[in-house]
């Protein structure tokens, strides 16, 4: 028979979500101790378990505690250690619960500097992606809360958010009870995270400022997972991002209009270079007031939890308002034109 740790920490999932902890007082000629299950919902169970381990590790289970009201039902669970030295599994219940689980070993020494550097992270992945200008509305902050959802089990998706010039922290659900009492927030942050694999944290952030940058930041310690959580987010949010702001907040004066000002300078229809510089001037100072006008009265982020079929005005009101500003500067540069060329 082959020999295990005596000492087991990691997850469950499927019907029932949470932690677990094994613990196991006898490993020859079989398996016998305790396994407890801290489940998200129904709180702590605890099981008698026994079993064996040769290429698999098989266990049985009964229950012996509980939270009041809660019903168990006999456990069955089967296991290979993996390569890297956990446990993954399925477990299942004779009351028709059933689902995977992790865990990971917390009580061997290792005796070779390859078993140390096995029980490490061979590295923390980090990917962080700026968000443009995006406009977001109640049925769109629920998409985002969803999709950031996917793939955890046990972590709890934690909402910070400002009102009346304070940062209030709340748990997702408390959130979306109160969401449409609130004003238009000028900060948002929605956050989640869970232990991964050698007790490193998995991450997900998205914070969106309405003066300052949008951010998304994920970690963890499978790049595959990390990058494909991170542009997946990213490729959600373009949907609701304005093009025409992200650029303008993004690049203020572009190189093209920095293009058209020097053709402005030399444009021989204007005859003295003293006027020339001066149309330049002006353009520039209208370029820099679009700017200002856009920084000040069109939020790099617009979020309205209270309008959850947004009307038309909401939606497309600031694009309107930005073209039209841009009419009017054009229309004053072409004043200013005509009165150094007449």
């Amino acid at each position: 028979m082959s020999s295990i740790g005596k000492l087991w920490a990691g997850r469950v999932f499927g019907t029932n979500t949470g932690n677990l902890f094994i613990e196991l007082t006898q490993t020859e000629p079989e398996l016998v101790g305790t396994l407890r299950i801290a489940d998200a919902n129904f709180g702590v169970a605890v099981f008698n378990i026994s079993g064996t381990y040769t290429d698999k590790l098989r266990i049985k289970g009964v229950p012996v505690q509980c939270r009041e009201g809660v019903v168990l039902g006999d456990l069955t669970a089967e296991a290979i250690l993996t390569p890297k030295g956990h446990l993954k599994g399925k477990w299942e219940t004779a009351i028709g619960t059933a689902g995977t689980f992790e865990a990971y070993p917390h009580d061997f020494d290792p005796t070779s500097e390859e078993e140390k550097e096995s029980s490490l992270p061979e590295q923390v992945y980090l990917k962080h992606i700026a968000v443009g200008s995006v406009r977001l509305f109640a049925e769109d902050v629920v998409q985002l809360i969803n999709y950031i959802k996917q793939d955890f089990g046990t972590g709890r998706l934690i909402i910070t958010y400002d009102a009346h010039g304070s940062e209030i922290t709340k748990y997702s659900e408390d959130f979306l009870k109160i969401a449409k009492s609130l004003p238009v927030l000028k900060y948002l942050k929605i956050n989640i995270q869970e232990p991964e694999a050698h007790q490193i944290n998995r991450v997900v952030v998205l914070e969106l400022r309405a003066y300052g940058t949008n951010d998304i930041r994920v970690q963890g310690v499978q790049e595959s997972w990390v990058i494909g959580k991170a542009e997946g987010l990213a490729n959600l949010l373009r949907r609701y991002e304005s093009a025409t702001f992200t650029t303008i907040k993004k690049h203020g004066v572009t190189f093209n209009q920095i293009v058209l000002l020097v053709m402005i300078v030399v444009m021989p229809s204007i005859v003295s270079l003293t006027y020339r510089a001066t149309f330049a001037f002006i353009i520039l100072l209208l370029i820099f007031g679009l700017f200002q006008f856009h920084t000040r009265f069109i939020p790099n982020a617009y979020i309205s939890m209270n309008e959850k079929e947004p009307s038309w005005i909401s939606r497309y009101g600031p694009p309107i308002l930005s073209w039209f500003m841009g009419i009017v500067a054009t229309v004053i540069g072409g004043l200013v034109l005509y009165w150094f060329t007449k």
